[in-house]
This record gives C-alpha cells, structure tokens and sequence, in this order.
C-alpha cells in the first residue's frame, strides 16, 4: 500500500465514527476541545455519543474517581487535569474516560452505568500511553499503511485485558484488530477469535455510587517490576495454585516481583504482565497494579479468574 502523509492533528479530528463531549475534572475549570470526530465517507459527521454520556451522573462519577486517585502517589497531575469521554461496545453501557493535562495524555479510567447513580470502576491507568489512546492508534494506522482508504474505527471492550481496535477498511476482505493498550495487531483477521457476551452486560467490579463517600483507596503497595522477557517462570514454571488477594499483596510488600500471564483470544495471544503494585479500595475491591508501557490497575478477579501469577 502507498503512504499517504497526513498530520497527527488531522488524523485526532478523523478517526472515529463517534463524537466525543469533553468535560473538565472537578480541579481544573479551563475548556478542552474534542479530540476526535470521524468523517464519514460521504464528508458528513456522524452522529454524537448518546445523551446519557452528557448527564450529570457520568460527570460527576468520573470527576470523583479523578478526585480520589489524584491523591496518590504518581497521579498528582491528575489534580489538574480535564478528561474526554468515548464510549465503548459492544452491547454495554461503559465508556473510556482519556485524562489530560496541560494538552496531552496522563491516564484514563474506564467506567460502566451498574443502574441508577451507580458506576463501576472497570480499570484504571496512569501515564502518557492511555487505553484506546489516539496517538498509539495513529501510529500503528501508519505502519499498517491504511490511511489512503475509506475506513472506520470501533473499540470494542469486552474485559480488561480484551479491549481491542477494530479497523474497516471498504472493500477489503479482512479486518484488523489492535491491542487497545499497545497498538499491536493481534494475530487473527476476523471476529471469530473475539469473547462472545451477551447484551447488556459488563465487565467490571462491585458497584461504586457517585453518592457514596466512603469509595476510597486505603491501602496501596509497590515493587520493582520484574521483566516478564529476562525472567520466564510464566513460560518454564506453574503459575501459584490458590493465589488469594491477600497473598499477592504480601508478595508486593516483601518486595518479590510476581508476573501474571493470561492466554487469550482462543488461545492466539500469550500476554505477560509485570505485577508492581495494588490498590485496595474501601468497598473491598483489589486493583493490581500492571506494567504494560505504563501503569494499568486492572481487578484482581479479573486476572485471577483469566490467567495465572508467578513468583
């Protein structure tokens, strides 16, 4: 395929089908403009996110996890920050919430309505390489040399380690698929080897109530990462047998530097996740603390029940 050049600030105003309303943290009251509209192939825009993403309910949801988290060691810059909202499919209510300051990336959050006034935490992340960010999304369009064709763009959220780009391309015989984290294509060229669900449900953890005020981290760890590349018991060894919240968390405060590995897709990926910390919040919920570029703090049911931790 031929090249086309195009700029990165073109490809931000042209790259989905949907339009996303930013909404400012409660710290910072300064307006951010939309990051994304897509074009459709006859030039016109398609039509914006639905109307419950522009409630009060998501905003203020949002701007409380932004405010709890901003009080943790590594997530300051979040005190000052604003945040766009995209929503996610397929069949749920979840939408990914991309964390800005001062005009670039610093995290995100992906939330999901569990029913009136109440939210889930899905995941969390910190720093510049954000889940469905634009930026890795651009650069793998660029290597996959697809900008000189009518395409669309979908994020599919089915888990926290299942979240995926899905590319279009008209008149091609095939899709694409990325990792919504690292921008990699993953290995298949359909949608058969994606988690089937069902409609209405969603991924995520017990509820959080925008109303509630007792949803807080109260306890967080850390450890140097270990390097899942140089060290392979995820390869050679058997994962812990009866891994409990409480027993990751001893292995992170004594320093050790566990990693997790999940097969997924139907087996056609092996992903390897450096462990390096956790967060426990008050309602009980354990978020463990991932290296993939940088920081993800993904459920610990979530992993636990998807793959295996290694010593």
């Amino acid at each position: 395929m031929k090249l086309r050049t195009f700029g990165l600030t073109a490809f931000l105003l042209c790259t989905s089908l949907l339009m996303a309303r930013p909404y400012p943290s409660a710290a910072l009251q300064q307006p951010v403009l939309p990051t994304e509209t897509k074009l459709a192939a006859t030039g016109s825009v398609s039509p914006g996110i639905p109307d419950e993403i522009r409630s009060s309910s998501l905003s203020e949801a949002a701007n409380r996890f932004i405010g709890v988290l901003s009080s943790q060691q590594g997530f300051e810059q979040w005190k000052q920050s604003t945040w766009t909202s995209y929503p996610l499919g397929p069949g749920t209510h979840g939408w990914v919430i991309l964390v800005a300051s001062s005009g670039r990336d610093i995290g995100y959050l992906v939330l999901y309505d569990a029913g009136p006034d109440k939210y889930r935490l899905a995941e969390y992340g910190n720093g510049e390489y954000p889940l469905f960010s634009m930026q890795t999304l651009y650069r793998s369009m660029v290597q996959l040399e697809l900008f000189d064709y009518s395409y669309k763009t979908e994020r599919l959220y089915y888990n926290p380690l299942q979240a995926v780009w899905k590319i279009t391309v008209q008149g091609a015989d095939r899709e694409w698929y990325l990792d919504a984290k690292t921008g990699e294509e993953l290995p298949f060229q359909d949608g058969s080897k994606l988690p089937k669900v069902e409609t209405g449900t969603s991924p995520g953890t017990k509820p959080f109530t925008k109303t509630e005020p007792a949803h807080n981290i109260i306890e967080a760890g850390q450890t140097a990462p270990a390097e899942p590349n140089q060290r392979l018991p995820w390869v050679q060894g058997k994962p812990e047998a009866g891994m409990t919240e409480r027993k990751l968390q001893e292995w992170i405060r004594s320093a050790r530097k566990p990693v997790f590995s999940a097969e997924l897709y139907s087996g056609s990926v092996i992903l390897p996740l450096s462990v390096s910390g956790y967060h426990v919040w008050s309602g009980g919920d354990v978020y463990v603390k991932v290296l993939q570029d940088d920081d993800r703090y993904l459920p610990f049911e979530t992993l636990a029940s998807a793959g295996g931790f290694y010593p």
